[in-house]
């Protein structure tokens, strides 16, 4: 897979994951399709940006929002957006997520890792290059997936098979920082309409960036 390293909406994200948000500057900006399976719009506060084939005077007279961070209309602002924008790429599958980010850490594990195993399809339909790793822990096990999601990043999703749900996710998502390579950002999807997801990922050290919503708009054959 080629990955776009300098794509302009992967180094917003990056440098988000750092800490470094987008100016709130009211502005809607088309950054060209990234690379892998999907087109992406991220919401931040108060910037917009679409990773998409599309034109910068469409989106213009698509959304409105404001310096402060609000959309002119919440409802029909950024929802209203998203569906125009499917409309326009083809009515293609959605996955709508608050995205979330941690460092690489360098660490001990414990339980124990293999690869080996069959992905989430929902998860990996949207992403490329997915490895599948087991864990077994003392009274707990479960299944996490490493993938390059938009612009080669890496993204993980687990999960739990065998002991409490919080605690194992957290021990799944320990794991997988130490798989990925070092000094690389992991990121973490949190679907809108799961908060369990999303408390496992904060308990994790897992920090928000942005709302994204990815279309696969060139699903792998």
């Amino acid at each position: 897979m080629t990955v776009s390293v300098q794509h302009p909406l992967s180094d917003t994200v990056h440098s988000a994951a750092h800490g470094s948000f987008p100016a709130a500057d009211g502005r809607a900006v088309v950054v060209g399709p990234m690379s892998g399976p999907c087109d992406m719009v991220a919401f931040f506060a108060g910037h917009v940006e679409v990773a998409a084939d599309v034109p910068q005077d469409w989106v213009d007279e698509n959304l409105s929002i404001t310096p402060s961070g609000n959309p002119a209309n919440v409802t029909g602002g950024i929802f209203g957006f998203v569906q125009k924008l499917a409309e326009r790429l083809g009515n293609p599958p959605t996955y709508s997520s608050l995205l979330t980010s941690a460092s690489h850490r360098s660490g001990y594990l414990h339980g124990k890792v293999e690869e080996g195993g069959e992905p989430e399809p929902g998860w990996a339909a949207y992403r490329d290059n997915v490895s599948c790793f087991s864990y077994q822990g003392t009274g707990s096990a479960g299944r996490f997936a490493l993938a390059h999601g938009p612009g080669g990043r890496w993204d993980v999703h687990i999960r739990v098979d065998q002991g409490g749900g919080g605690r194992v996710g957290r021990e799944l998502l320990s794991a997988a920082k130490v798989c990925v390579p070092d000094r690389s950002m992991l990121f973490g999807s949190a679907p809108l309409h799961d908060s369990r997801v999303l408390r496992t990922l904060l308990a994790s050290g897992f920090e928000p960036i942005c709302t994204e919503v990815l279309f696969l708009t060139r699903p792998r054959r």
